[in-house]
C-alpha cells in the first residue's frame, strides 16, 4: 500500500507540477530565445525537481506526525505541510536565483529577499501543490483500495 502511495504521490505531483511549470513559463520567465532543446531539458528538469521536493516534504511532514502518515481528513498534517512548505519554497527559488538558474519576466510579481528578486508564482506552487498532490494521492489510494474490498 505504501509504495502504491509513493506512485499516486508521483503521478499528481508530475500532472498538476507540469500544468503549473509550462503554464507560468509562457508568461512569468524570459525563456523564448532558448534553444528547443535546452528548454525542453530545463522544463523536464524542473517538473522532475518539483516531483522530488513533493516528495521531500511529504518524507518531513511524516517524520513529524504520530502515525507517520498524513490522512485526507486531518486538517493538523495538511497544515504542517504547507506551514513547512512555505519556507523551503522561499529558500529553494532564493536559491535559485542566487545560481542564476532562471530570469523572470516582467510579468512575474516578486519579493525582495537579501538583494534578490523572488517569484511569488513559484512559492505559490512550492508552498501548496505539494499538499494538493498527497490529498489527490490519498484520495485516489483510499477510492482504489474501497474498490477492491
Amino acid at each position: 500500500m505504501k509504495r502504491n502511495k509513493l506512485l499516486h504521490i508521483v503521478l499528481w505531483a508530475f500532472i498538476l507540477h507540469t500544468v503549473w511549470e509550462f503554464a507560468q513559463c509562457l508568461f512569468l520567465y524570459d525563456m523564448w530565445d532558448w534553444p528547443f532543446w535546452k528548454a525542453t531539458i530545463w522544463m523536464l528538469a524542473a517538473i522532475f525537481g518539483d516531483i522530488l521536493i513533493v516528495i521531500g516534504l511529504w518524507k518531513m511532514t511524516s517524520a513529524f506526525m504520530r502515525d507517520k502518515h498524513i490522512q485526507p481528513t486531518i486538517l493538523k498534517e495538511y497544515t504542517l505541510l504547507v506551514g513547512l512548505s512555505f519556507p523551503v519554497s522561499i529558500f529553494l527559488e532564493w536559491m535559485a536565483k542566487v545560481l542564476n538558474l532562471w530570469q523572470y519576466s516582467s510579468n512575474m510579481a516578486v519579493i525582495e529577499l537579501f538583494n534578490y528578486q523572488v517569484g511569488l508564482s513559484p512559492v505559490l506552487q512550492i508552498t501548496f501543490l505539494p499538499a494538493l498532490s498527497i490529498y489527490l494521492a490519498e484520495k485516489s489510494t483510499r477510492k482504489g483500495y474501497q474498490n477492491t474490498k
